[in-house]
């Protein structure tokens, strides 16, 4: 069903059906016989029905559409005036058209048809111009009609493309958090069970506290993951290397922290997307590494910070893997950088992320 507002919109052909009134006034003017009567109103009808087919489909039907109703027009008028309504529809419906050269010599030929036949019956020169007025206008309004109606068109297909391309990124983002963030938790959670089974029947207290620690860290993954689908993660740096260091520890990786800058200044977007990189970064590490130390590091210099995580590992990093260029991808998209190196083997890794962040000259400008 066509809504209702499609139907009286001035950008769609449909509304324009109520000029179709205009056949009656020639009845006023001379009124039909019973023949004439039943033969307009069922050429009315088919009209109608060749109108919607045209209309809707808005291509090349529209020439013998237009010529039909001219025809039509030339058939009806000798019986009343009525019948130069259907010149101005076959206009209108032209103008719906491109304006291309065989567009101009239709329109060319209608109007000197429509002008001479309407000349010919009107009572007066004056209804002859008129009619042809009116078919310019309906032509010039249907051009402008159908221009609208195409960017309407053309506008829906870009909020159409733009919604898919959000889904399709929002997608990717809830992939590459659920990578990011889930990552080193899974790892730690192997790593402790392995300790927990290898301590069972040495240490049952300190087995059962590996257990605990099993469970606090998978209601972490949970929420963690809750975040990542919603969006609202809001990751504290701060907290995430001194997480990392801990987990570092328990892997048996010495780590520290360098660097006296104060996290807790960092915009919400700055400091989740570096809370990331620290959570991939340790992550590899633990998984891929081999390394006996790690430290990490945040620096700041104006707007400018610094994130730098190294360790004595075995090295060979991937710059180019699944894990790091979702992180560089994410900081790309903040304005910022992500480096890798060395990636020679026996020269462990080093990790910088670098980033513009305004949040600290934003507040003390307020």
């Amino acid at each position: 069903m066509i809504a209702l507002r499609t139907l009286i919109s001035p950008n769609r052909p449909w509304i324009h059906l109520l000029y179709l009134g205009m056949f009656f006034f020639g009845w006023l003017y001379q009124p039909p016989t019973r023949l004439e009567a039943i033969t307009g109103l069922a050429s009315m009808a088919g009209f109608i029905a060749l109108y919607v087919f045209a209309m809707r489909r808005m291509d090349w039907t529209l020439f013998p559409a237009a010529l039909i109703t001219t025809l039509l027009g030339l058939i009806l008028i000798p019986q009343t005036l009525g019948g130069g309504v259907y010149f101005v529809f076959a206009a209108a419906m032209l103008g719906r058209l491109d304006w291309t050269p065989r567009l101009w010599a239709a329109m060319a030929l209608l109007a000197v048809t429509s002008i001479t036949a309407v000349w010919i019956y009107a009572p007066t020169p004056f209804f002859a111009l008129a009619m042809a007025g009116l078919a310019a206008m309906a032509a010039g309004g249907s051009m402008i009609a159908a221009r609208h109606e195409r960017q309407a068109d053309e506008a829906e297909e870009t909020r159409s493309r733009a919604a898919r391309e959000a889904a399709e990124a929002e997608r990717q983002r809830i992939a590459r958090d659920l990578h990011d963030l889930l990552g080193q938790t899974l790892s730690t959670v192997t790593l402790k069970a392995e300790i927990a089974e290898r301590l069972m029947s040495q240490d049952g207290e300190r087995a059962i506290t590996e257990l605990q620690a099993i469970q606090s860290i998978s209601r972490q993954a949970l929420a963690d993951m809750r975040e990542a689908v919603i969006g609202l993660r809001g990751r504290k740096l701060g907290d995430a290397m001194r997480e990392s260091v801990q987990r570092l520890a328990d892997a048996g990786v010495a780590a520290e922290l360098e660097g006296k800058e104060d996290t807790g200044r960092l915009s919400d977007l700055a400091s989740t997307a570096l809370a990331m990189v620290t959570r991939e970064a340790v992550t590899n590490i633990i998984r891929h590494a081999n390394a006996s130390s790690a430290k990490l590091g945040f620096f700041r210099q104006g707007d400018a910070v610094r994130l730098i995580i190294r360790d004595n590992g075995r090295g060979g990093a991937d710059p180019d893997g699944g894990g790091l260029s979702g992180l560089r991808a994410r900081l790309e998209g903040l304005g910022g950088a992500l480096e890798v190196g060395p990636v020679n083997r026996d020269e462990g890794t080093l990790l910088t992320a670098r980033l513009t962040d305004q949040a600290e000259s934003e507040g003390q400008s307020q």
